[in-house]
């Protein structure tokens, strides 16, 4: 489960719809509990990225700058890197190959938010199922609920 403070969400939101035809992205701050199958992250700050990808109407990638000045940020805070977020303008609900082969650590969640005509059409959460969670399955995104606080 994802925790997400509503105005957060919305603002979320509204970083898609202005943004595109771009991808827009964001690094979430928070807290996460529990193991990799039955995770709660409680995201308590969003912290807006430029998308620096050579194709950002096709692709994200967060500014490095701002992954690196986070990370010491919160090197002796309780909060930690929890989370990435980015849009899909062309109104995928689903992440893309692409974004698990650039899913840099598996105990980050995923945020997605849908762009249909200039306008947000909800946000789906994701965490990334690893190779050897013994299920026999391949590396894959599974969903997760999304509760607001």
């Amino acid at each position: 489960m994802v925790i997400i403070n509503a105005a957060d969400l919305r603002a979320l939101k509204k970083a898609a719809e202005v943004a595109w035809p771009n991808e827009a992205c964001a690094l979430l701050e928070g807290t996460r509990d529990g193991d990799a199958l039955s995770v709660t992250v409680t995201v308590t700050r969003v912290h807006p990225a430029d998308n620096v990808a050579t194709d950002p109407t096709r692709r994200f990638e967060a500014d490095p700058h701002l992954l690196f000045l986070l990370h010491r940020e919160l090197r002796n805070l309780p909060t930690k890197l929890v989370g990435v977020w980015h849009s899909h303008p062309d109104g995928s609900a689903q992440l893309s190959e692409t974004d698990l082969a650039r899913a840099w650590d598996p105990n980050l969640v995923w945020l997605l938010t849908p762009v249909v005509d200039q306008r947000a059409v909800g946000t789906s959460a994701f965490r990334v199922r690893e190779a050897d969670e013994g299920d026999g399955l391949p590396p894959a995104f599974v969903p997760l609920d999304i509760s607001c606080s």
